[in-house]
């Protein structure tokens, strides 16, 4: 369902600012008619509801936020739940949201609505790997004590995050080590410039790192490895829950260990809005077959 007009109608819902501006973008950039549900109040110029008994509308698109949260219940700026929502949706209209539990997509399916889960789409991976790794940088240019330029940091991993990151701290003059299982992956961070090395190596090579950032979502940062550390070694965990490192071990060395989760949403709020409401329009325009890009 779209208005008389043509134009598209979105419901965003939760308490985050990469809504607000994903949002903001979808209204100005695609002329969308957007209304904001209980999000943080910064309403951007948008119709804002603090209630969802205030919404008076047909959406074609719902836009939930990353993650979605646990079950029915969406994180957002007072109780919300999934059901609070559905009397302002249209018929067959598309629920998108990032991590969307089984549980939630479930709950829409069986009220006819259809889902996407817009953090599994390749074009947002890539587009949220460049502030994900600009974040990083931040964090090391906070945490640490020496410039970035002619630091040794070592990147596990050579995912699309990895690559982002090798790329930024390089190009600030940091000598950067991949450590990756795959030869491929190794071969091809090699040709890039950077020293790149099996990632069973990394137990006897971690202390030559003023720096380790993790990429990899399984254990490599094990106790063996950071006993190896030099003690003013930083380490930043970048891989979604539980991450990649042994933060029971850091504590007990100690080491400074940062778990770094959504660093989009945190360190660049108003690109990670855009990134998410460009991904949407995507799916709704493959979904719908209305070319609205």
């Amino acid at each position: 369902m779209t208005t008389d007009t043509g134009k598209i109608r979105i419901l965003v819902a939760g308490a985050d600012k990469r809504q607000v501006y994903a949002g903001k973008r979808l209204a100005e950039e695609y002329g969308a008619e957007v209304t904001l549900c209980m999000t943080d109040g910064t309403a951007e110029g948008l119709p804002f509801v603090s209630s969802p008994e205030e919404l008076d509308i047909k959406a074609d698109i719902l836009l939930l936020p990353m993650p979605c949260g646990n079950g029915l219940v969406i994180p957002a700026a007072g109780q919300l739940t999934c059901s609070m929502l559905t009397h302002a949706l249209a018929k067959g209209a598309l629920v998108t949201g990032g991590k969307m539990p089984t549980e939630m997509i479930e709950f829409f399916h069986s009220r006819g609505f259809d889902t996407a889960d817009y953090l599994l789409r390749e074009e947002l991976a890539v587009k949220n790997a460049v502030p994900t790794a600009e974040g990083a940088l931040g964090m090391i240019m906070t945490e640490s004590d020496e410039t970035v330029c002619g630091m040794s940091i070592a990147v596990t991993g050579w995912g699309r995050v990895a690559k982002a990151c090798a790329r930024l701290f390089a190009a600030l003059g940091a000598s950067v080590t991949v450590f990756a299982r795959n030869i491929s992956a190794l071969s091809e961070a090699e040709s890039m410039g950077y020293r790149a090395m099996r990632i069973d190596r990394l137990a006897e090579r971690a202390g030559d790192f003023r720096t380790l950032v993790n990429t990899v979502p399984a254990l490599v940062l094990t106790e063996q490895v950071l006993e190896n550390t030099a003690a003013d070694c930083l380490i930043i965990d970048l891989a979604s829950k539980p991450g990649g490192t042994d933060f029971a071990a850091c504590a007990k060395l100690p080491r400074k260990a940062v778990h770094a989760l959504s660093l989009p949403g945190k360190c660049a709020p108003v690109t990670a809005g855009a990134i998410i409401a460009d991904t949407v329009i995507n799916i709704y325009s493959e979904r719908s077959g209305r070319n609205v890009t």
